[in-house]
């Protein structure tokens, strides 16, 4: 079995700095309420930690499990299939694959970037990268992605 992997390194990383926000929205926080600032410096510090916390904090969430993970494969992939270890797909059922970045969903809140792959019976099937690959490893990712499905992607008779 071959795999697609992030870097550990990465992962601490991204936890880290996502932890670090979070300390600082608490400490904005603790600022507002417990320091003698005016009411302008209140509100100012109140208000990036309503936004801070869930924007930094929910990526926080998801990336230190990942980056405590010994497992570091996104994907893995032989001759005949792929899977993200929940699900399996035949290389023979995939059409194409996309990727689709980073942006911001509602409320702040982050959305992930995906691989999308398409399904010859209209279906797509997602894949979190959860910013673990940098945007250096996507590129080569996809393009590897991309040999496999016209490789590997033709039916058997």
């Amino acid at each position: 079995m071959n795999a697609i992997s992030y870097r550990k390194s990465v992962a601490w990383g991204k936890s880290l700095g996502s932890l670090l926000f979070v300390l600082a929205c608490l400490f904005l926080l603790y600022a507002a309420f417990f320091m003698d600032t005016s009411f302008i410096r209140k509100f100012f510090c109140i208000t990036s930690a309503i936004i801070g916390i869930p924007f930094f904090g929910g990526y926080l969430v998801v990336s230190l499990p990942k980056a405590l993970k010994s497992d570091t494969q996104l994907l893995t992939y032989d001759q005949n299939s792929i899977s993200d270890g929940t699900r399996t797909v035949a290389w023979a059922e995939i059409t194409s694959i996309s990727y689709s970045g980073p942006s911001i969903r509602k409320w702040l809140l982050p959305k992930f970037p995906v691989l999308i792959f398409h399904l010859k019976n209209r279906e797509t099937w997602t894949v979190n990268t959860y910013y673990l690959l940098t945007d250096t490893e996507i590129q080569p990712a996809m393009k590897r992605l991309r040999g496999l499905i016209s490789r590997n992607g033709k039916e058997l008779k």
